[in-house]
């Protein structure tokens, strides 16, 4: 039996520890996501959860096309970085999440067709700066700074030199800042990471790599409610490595728009 054939054994287990019933479709070559989701919203289900990595979530945001549901997530990946802000740590806690039924009304962001609760990255950010050992992650910090140019809110553009930066409706990780990336006060937060000396490198390069931009000297953050990428033409926004979209690129946040299924120990 194969790792993925013991979590469905384990997943039915627990399913049916904590009486939880309702139908259960599985993804195959013929039935995609977006299908199962037509499928629900036609027999009139109320909740959908996604079993799965957090890819799997992000395909059944973007199936939803504004249908009301109240969504829970179970997470067959120990790396899920969705896991950590639903404070769902494991399969087990994911299942037993689902049974107390605690919901939240979070904001959703959107980008490109896209729709998200988590964040972007962009310039070094969307290097994976935790993997890297000490000398190429300083030499990653201490590169030439990229002059960007951000409109907000359609209301003025900032044109800046900058080493990165997020746009965050959420992270996997508080980093003692409440009202930063707060997913239920119907604002996105842009942090713009500016070139840093060698000493301020050293000294804040882990809580820029968990994304804790803030703490570091010389970051700007602005909360808005879009945000549009401009230039340069080309360049990156991505989400955990994966290459979301290009500037120009418009990212918007929607209040309050999710019914979300989370647990205890949420990062929000």
């Amino acid at each position: 039996m194969d790792k993925f054939e013991k979590l469905q054994v384990q997943l039915q287990g627990y399913l049916s520890e904590f009486k939880i019933s309702g139908e259960i479709s599985r993804v195959t070559p013929l039935r995609s996501i977006a299908d199962l989701v037509d499928t629900a919203s036609q027999r009139g289900a109320k909740t959908l959860v996604a079993c799965g990595n957090d890819e799997t979530f992000n395909l059944m945001l973007a199936a939803l096309k504004g249908r009301d549901f109240t969504l829970g997530f179970i997470p067959l990946d120990e790396n899920s970085y969705l896991s950590t802000i639903l404070g769902i740590n494991n399969l087990f806690m994911g299942v037993k999440t689902v049974a107390a039924r605690r919901i939240e009304r979070m904001d959703l962001a959107r980008i490109a067709g896209n729709y998200f609760i988590s964040y972007l990255e962009f310039g070094i950010m969307s290097q994976n700066l935790k993997s890297l050992n000490w000398w190429n992650s300083f030499k990653i910090l201490s590169g030439a700074p990229q002059k960007f140019d951000i409109r907000i809110d359609d209301s003025y553009t900032l044109s800046i030199e900058a080493l990165g930066g997020l746009v965050a409706n959420t992270r996997s990780t508080s980093c003692n800042a409440e009202t930063i990336a707060n997913p239920t006060d119907s604002l996105l937060d842009l942090l713009i990471l500016e070139k840093l000396s060698r000493t301020e490198i050293l000294r804040y390069k882990s809580d820029i790599a968990g994304g804790c931009l803030e703490k570091a000297p010389k970051t700007t953050v602005i909360k808005c409610k879009k945000v549009q990428f401009l230039e340069p033409r080309g360049f990156n926004l991505t989400m955990l490595g994966r290459v979301i979209a290009k500037f120009p690129a418009t990212v918007e946040i929607i209040p309050q728009r999710l019914k979300m299924i989370v647990g205890k120990s949420r990062t929000f």
